[in-house]
């Protein structure tokens, strides 16, 4: 018992182990809150085993405090280098935002901002309007608004126009988006009716005028961005179903992608253009921001005045409208798309890259490996990229990688190890064996992809 005693008074308080320079390092990093959490785990752990008559070494106190606050800084929004193949990625933050807007942004906005100001006329002004404004110009729409997702977008709309009415809808367009949320589940939670119309293959627009009733409020068209439908199918074009219209129902489109670029280097089966929807007739389009338009989180929704003036004046507005950064990051990159700059936006440098580039990339990597044995462990490979973030499901892109093999080492191990690095490297794992596809690593992050690469034959591979 007097044995117990000594080790329970020989287990440190939480102050001064708060005070080691090992732990210390780590409250700028992760707070104090955090590494006090952490601290107080490990003591407690610690008790229960003395308590218990365990074997307890005090000197194991401090490098456990530091595993879990090392973990715990695996949790912050950091850098990683996206290794996967996965242009847009939904995991790893969708289009990436390239650095001279994100140093604009700083310099524009780190201090205050005219964001409800008119300078011009000196007065309280409207928030988002030059961004708004940039919309029209590129979809050719008479309005538009931004709020903070497209499933925002879709949701305003639908409580706006068809709260306690009827939405027409194809069976084949009741579509899952990420994170599990449906459109029938959207439509329910808006306060709309949902009527489903046609098959899950085939829809016409004898479908859709059948279905409208006194009741009807909105004929609602979802793009089928993240999947796709082969053989016996069919739908009505958009023109078709806009000719369905009335005084007392509205045709609304979500198209998702967000794509504005109408160019002959891109498939023909490419993503339509905002402006190439519009043109067919809907009243209301909505979009994501941070998929094809290559910007950040946000809903967008482009049509009529007089439909986009009362989603302004809807009281759900003040809950999903978008702050400074949003608006700033959006009207930077719109600009590049009015200008006619679209190789200056992150995502769409690696859309328009060739092969050539990315085998530019990796021989640059590998002349930044300098164990000659681990060299031996890597072996250049022909990848595809694909675009992700729901657009252009089973669109393919010719791309290269490197597959990494080393004695005694799974793939999932070498995906595990490459994650803790200093700058943590995504791969994936193709036919169970690890591949970084260099499609979506910028000339940027070559250097710390290398890098982490080095540190992983250092401690498992290469010349031991």
């Amino acid at each position: 018992m007097e044995d117990r005693n000594q080790i329970l008074r020989n287990i440190p308080q939480v102050e001064k182990l708060l005070q080691d320079g090992e732990i210390n390092r780590f409250i700028g990093a992760i707070g104090r809150s955090a590494v006090t959490g952490a601290v107080r785990d490990v003591l407690a752990e610690t008790r229960s085993r003395a308590e218990k008559g365990e074997p307890v070494d005090p000197g194991s106190i401090v490098p456990a405090v530091a595993t879990r606050c090392r973990a715990k800084l695996r949790e912050k929004l950091q850098r990683v280098i996206n290794g996967t193949g996965v242009i847009i990625h939904t995991n790893l933050g969708r289009s990436p935002i390239g650095a001279d807007i994100l140093k604009k942004l700083a310099d524009d906005c780190s201090g205050y901002c005219n964001l409800e100001y008119d300078l011009a006329g000196r007065k309280r002004g409207r928030r988002g309007g030059f961004a708004e404004e940039l919309l029209c110009g590129l979809a050719g729409a008479e309005a538009a608004l931004i709020v903070n997702n497209n499933a925002s977008s879709v949701f305003l709309v639908l409580n706006e126009f068809a709260r306690g009415r009827e939405v027409v809808v194809s069976r084949g367009e009741l579509v899952q988006i990420g994170g599990g949320f449906r459109i029938p589940d959207i439509m329910r939670e808006s306060g709309a009716v949902l009527v489903e119309t046609g098959t899950t293959n085939i829809t016409t627009v004898e479908d859709y005028r059948r279905a409208i009733s006194g009741n009807t409020a909105m004929i609602f068209s979802c793009h089928r961005s993240n999947f796709t439908q082969e053989g016996f199918t069919g739908s009505p074009s958009l023109r078709d179903l806009a000719s369905l219209k009335s005084e007392g129902v509205i045709f609304v489109r979500d198209l998702g992608s967000g794509n504005l670029i109408a160019d002959r280097r891109l498939s023909l089966s490419f993503e339509p253009t905002v402006r190439s929807e519009i043109e067919q007739g809907p009243d209301l389009v909505c979009f994501s921001g941070d998929k094809l338009l290559g910007g950040c989180q946000a809903g967008i929704i482009v049509g009529t005045k007089d439909l986009v003036g009362r989603l302004r004046r809807n009281p759900l507005m003040r809950m999903l409208r978008v702050d400074k950064i949003t608006y700033y990051i959006l009207q930077e990159t719109l600009i590049r798309h009015v200008n006619g700059e679209d190789g200056s936006i992150a995502l769409w440098r690696t859309m328009h890259q060739d092969k050539k580039a990315i085998g530019a990339r990796i021989s640059r990597f590998l002349r930044l490996i300098t164990d000659p044995e681990g060299k031996k462990m890597l072996k250049k490979t022909a990848t595809t990229a694909t675009i992700g973030g729901g657009a252009m499901p089973g669109f393919r892109m010719e791309s290269l990688g490197l597959r990494i093999d080393i004695p005694g080492m799974g793939a999932d191990d070498i995906y595990a190890a490459l994650t803790e690095a200093e700058v943590p490297l995504i791969g994936v794992i193709i036919d169970g064996r690890f591949t970084i596809d260099f499609s979506a690593i910028p000339d940027t992050d070559v250097a710390a992809a290398a890098d982490a690469v080095n540190r992983l034959f250092a401690f498992h591979g290469g010349g031991q």
